[in-house]
């Protein structure tokens, strides 16, 4: 680790969009981060460049946006379109991107713009998807408190984090050349789940969409997910939930009847049982977090 580099100029974005800011650039195994960015965007989030400038532009830099819940599109100055879902990354050179915006209910990504230090084969343009995304958002929670401490230490552990996380999709998605047929079926499978996690998905749909029998599929999502295709399912829709919740203006009712929940008991029963607290517990939580911030304006 090499401590800290030249200063960044990081702008905040929107009232959705929470900022990781580092006073200065840090330094760490291979990579020099320029920024990260927590973004929990409504349908209303869009940005163009260069008239939304909001976030650096530097033309040797990388970006990697790795999307947790929701659905965004990315349009590229070769008027290509890029789709991201719920559980997967991606790299891009920023100067390549002309537009974003969410595309649907909402769109939760961590967008990191780096540096790389020392020569790496990032795959560009490729999309990977993730399937042990709970271990990626726990250390991105802990890398968010690790950037916001003052102990330089402690930045430079939380790019250490990052480094090894942008290494160990850089060789998820080296890869993707190599995989067997089904867990191909299944990564296409999976994108279809998160692109629709409102419609009312039964096994027999997913094994129909991948054309085989239920048992089979119940086998393959063990295999590739740990969780059989219920689970992964009934998990999804609840970790969408969680999101949704933090927007301002949602209601547990709401969230129960978007994701097609049989009511507000059994969701907030099924939430409770994954996150040990109650839906209401993130709206109370949210509404803490604004009263405090409108106080502090």
């Amino acid at each position: 680790m090499n401590g800290k580099n030249f200063i960044s100029n990081v702008k905040n974005e929107t009232t959705y969009n929470i900022p990781l800011v580092l006073d200065e650039n840090v330094i760490s195994s291979g990579i020099s981060l320029i920024s990260l960015w927590h973004t929990l965007a409504d349908e209303s989030y869009q940005v163009i460049w260069p008239r939304d400038k909001r976030k650096p532009l530097i033309p040797n830099s990388w970006v990697a946006i790795y999307t947790l819940q929701g659905c965004g599109k990315l349009l590229l100055r070769d008027c290509s379109e890029i789709t991201l879902n719920g559980n997967s990354i991606i790299f891009l050179k920023p100067m390549d991107i002309q537009a974003y915006h969410c595309a649907g209910l909402l769109w939760e990504q961590y967008w990191m713009e780096f540096i790389p230090t020392n020569v790496m084969e990032i795959p560009l343009l490729q999309t990977g998807i993730i399937y042990n995304g709970e271990i990626f958002n726990q250390e991105l929670a802990e890398v968010a408190l690790l950037i916001s401490h003052k102990d330089p230490l402690k930045n430079n552990l939380a790019v250490a984090f990052l480094a090894k996380m942008i290494y160990q999709w850089i060789c998820l998605i080296s890869e993707n050349g190599k995989k067997e047929t089904w867990l191909i079926q299944i990564e296409k499978l999976l994108s279809f789940l998160h692109s629709d996690l409102q419609k009312n998905w039964s096994v027999k749909d997913m094994a129909l969409k991948m054309q085989c029998s239920e048992q089979y599929l119940r086998r393959l999502f063990l295999r590739y997910t740990g969780k059989t295709p219920k689970e992964y399912y009934l998990d999804a829709r609840l970790e969408l939930a969680h999101s949704l919740l933090k927007q301002e203006g949602q209601t547990v009712g709401n969230v129960a009847e978007m994701l097609n929940f049989f009511d507000s008991f059994h969701f907030s029963k099924a939430f409770k049982r994954k996150f040990n607290l109650a839906p209401s517990a993130i709206l109370k939580a949210q509404a803490g977090q604004h009263d405090q911030c409108s106080s502090g304006q």
